[in-house]
């Protein structure tokens, strides 16, 4: 990184600390952190026929992309059914997380880090973790398990002072951190699952399909 792009990292964590809600900084320093490990994750996660098919077609999680009223009408059972209800109730726009990147010039790298924005409300879904200060640092625990991003271990490292010491959520800073970190450790690479293929498949189906299992929810309340 240059000496400009350390500042802006420094100062875009510095900002997310006062105010966890600012997505756009997240997103700063996810770029400026990540390049070289999406570089990785490129080299060792997209060998298979799906992950080259992402590469190649680089769909989008996106209201141009994806009829988000067609995945309302699914049974509620289905992947597709449980990710738009988690915008919903949630008050969430997949639109936000296509945003390009500011900090990453090569294609294939920045469509990955837009990728990985807009799974991480599937991973949501898959997970069943809401959207408030403490169930973001344990699925960032989660991610930390599947990918080792540096962004994911800022907000563990930075999110568990201000979201589980602070509000004194013992439960989930003894159970939940470990617990999701080992899931997201033991789950099949999600990066490179092509979700839009999978929307109409019931989500006990998905889950068993990539080994993923859910937080115990009595550490998260």
């Amino acid at each position: 990184m240059t000496p400009q792009e350390i500042r802006v990292l420094i100062q875009a964590t510095g900002r997310v600390l006062m105010d966890s809600e600012r997505t756009e900084e997240i997103h700063a320093a996810e770029e400026l952190s990540g390049r070289r490990h999406y570089a990785r994750i490129r080299a060792t996660l997209f060998g298979s026929e799906e992950g080259r098919a992402l590469l190649r077609e680089r769909p989008e999680l996106c209201s141009a992309q994806v009829d988000y009223d067609a995945l309302r009408g699914l049974p509620e059972s289905t992947l597709g059914y449980r990710y738009v209800q988690h915008l919903d109730r949630n008050g969430l726009s997949a639109d936000y997380q296509a945003a390009p990147t500011r900090y990453v010039a090569d294609p294939e790298l920045s469509y990955l880090m837009r990728r990985f924005r807009q799974t991480h409300d599937v991973w949501h879904a898959l997970l069943e973790l809401g959207t408030q200060g403490h169930e973001e640092v344990v699925i960032h625990a989660f991610s930390w398990g599947q990918l080792r991003l540096p962004v994911s271990a800022l907000v563990v490292l930075f999110g568990t002072v201000k979201h589980i010491l602070l509000e004194r959520r013992w439960d989930t800073l003894r159970h939940s951190l470990w617990e999701a970190y080992c899931h997201g450790r033991d789950a099949a690479p999600l990066l490179p699952v092509y979700w839009e293929r999978s929307w109409d498949e019931p989500m006990l189906k998905v889950r068993a399909r990539y080994g993923i299992a859910r937080c115990t929810r009595a550490y998260l309340e």
